[in-house]
């Protein structure tokens, strides 16, 4: 089934598996399924797709979703649209298929072995053009129920079918009452237009507009629901020195290594005190900035503005000196970025954003003063949305733009980079003006 030197890349269909496993009378164990790969195989990345409504103030999905982010999982949401039939049922639209097609496409040169949990026959395509890149691919799903979860063209197009009730012992967390497929439920009403084979694919529900709570753990948990309690599982604030969350940006990490040995060459982590009310996030650390020092902002000119301006406002004392023997100590900020691994041309992508947002969301559950977070440009300021649990657009970016979170205001200023300055979009003078004025809501009332 799986050969253990093979570096494998797991795709769910989260609202496909929990109708299958439903159908079957179980409930998912998503711990147990982790490990059930990581056992059988070297294990790149695992995905998890949900489309999610953003008019429900709370779901049974969302302690699931956080605690999959938190534990070895990359979460992908994207809102879906709610209406009501003919007949008076609530139903749902939208579907993930175009996102699980785009990562599984921009994962394949890195994986030998693709595991896809989902019975849509629209995937046979999919699963034609990662075969033509030497990518095995399996399918999980069921023909045990009536009708059958899997559509005949995908079951015949895979390397392997992989029959779920066979396997279902390894992760199987309570068994319960099978649910014949397609049968409406409170918390994942059934989509509209549902395919004969394996069209059961019912969307959960979880907040969208409000952000998450300030502390620094999640509900652990598999099938997270209304009444049940489990125990906090505390979050890293930082990737392990040799994170292999994004293959592309470990492939390129090991060849700044065997380039500049002498470099950080790992995931930087923030720079500041935990206790400071004033978080700064930025995109990414630069090649030959954080990259090598190991310090946020420290070696380039980027930090040449941004330290220069915070010891002008008290935010910091001693001196800069781009390194991160200088001496330099912040005193009332702390600084971190969007994604701590340093990428190709400064330009990390959507998938690798995603991936490294667990941190910045332990970041800043982890500050217990924090009244206040700047965002250094448009992809810091929308990863800041995702860590409270925001959709990315939910508030536009805009430079000197002050945003309400619930308990912590977001300030956003364009990147203290050398192109915007050397363009003018940022100059010394706006970017003193932002910092000048968000000293006042780092007191409290």
């Amino acid at each position: 089934m799986f050969e253990k030197s093979e570096r494998l890349a797991v795709f769910i269909d989260g609202a496909n598996l929990y109708a299958a496993s439903r159908s079957l009378g179980f409930d998912v164990d998503y711990k147990s399924l982790h490990a059930f790969f990581r056992l059988r195989a070297y294990v790149v990345r695992m995905f998890y797709y949900t489309a999610v409504l953003e008019t429900e103030e709370y779901t049974p999905l969302k302690p699931l979703v956080d605690w999959l982010g938190y534990n070895g999982y990359t979460v992908v949401t994207k809102p879906a649209k709610e209406f009501t039939d003919s007949t008076g049922r609530r139903r749902v639209k939208g579907n993930m298929d175009i996102e699980i097609a785009i990562d599984m496409l921009e994962m394949a040169p890195y994986v030998n072995h693709v595991v896809l949990f989902s019975g849509d026959g629209d995937f046979r395509r999919l699963i034609e053009a990662v075969q033509r890149k030497g990518v095995r691919v399996s399918v999980v799903s069921t023909i045990k129920t009536q009708p059958v979860l899997i559509a005949d063209e995908l079951r015949r197009q895979a390397d392997q079918f992989i029959e779920l009730a066979d396997i279902m012992g390894e992760f199987t967390r309570r068994v319960v009452p099978p649910r014949e497929p397609g049968a409406p439920r409170e918390q994942a009403p059934a989509r509209e237009g549902e395919r004969a084979a394996g069209a059961a694919r019912p969307f959960a529900v979880e907040t969208v507009g409000a952000p998450r709570p300030a502390v620094a753990t999640v509900e652990a948990g598999s099938e997270a629901r209304r009444g049940e309690r489990h125990q906090p599982v505390t979050a890293p604030t930082v990737p392990a020195r040799d994170c292999r969350l994004c293959p592309r940006l470990v492939a390129f990490r090991a060849e700044n290594r065997a380039r500049e040995p002498a470099w950080h060459n790992a995931p930087v982590a923030s720079f500041g005190p935990l206790e400071a009310p004033l978080l700064i996030v930025g995109l990414a650390p630069g090649l030959r900035g954080a990259n090598r020092t190991g310090r946020p902002f420290t070696g380039d000119y980027a930090g040449e503005l941004l330290y220069r301006t915070l010891l002008r406002f008290g935010l910091a004392r001693g001196s800069y000196a781009a390194r991160s023997d200088d001496g330099l100590e912040l005193t009332g900020a702390r600084i971190c970025n969007a994604v701590r691994c340093v990428p190709p041309e400064n330009k990390p992508t959507p998938a690798e954003i995603a991936a490294c947002n667990r941190f910045l969301a332990a970041e800043l559950a982890a500050m217990p003063r924090l009244r206040a977070v700047l965002a250094l440009g448009a992809i810091a300021h929308q990863a800041v949305l995702r860590a409270r649990g925001l959709r990315a657009g939910a508030l536009p970016f805009r430079h000197g733009a002050t945003h309400d979170l619930g308990g912590m205001v977001l300030v956003d200023s364009y990147h203290c980079s050398r192109y915007n300055t050397s363009t003018g979009r940022l100059t010394e003078t706006m970017f003193a003006e932002v910092v000048e004025r968000l000293l006042p809501l780092l007191t409290p009332a």
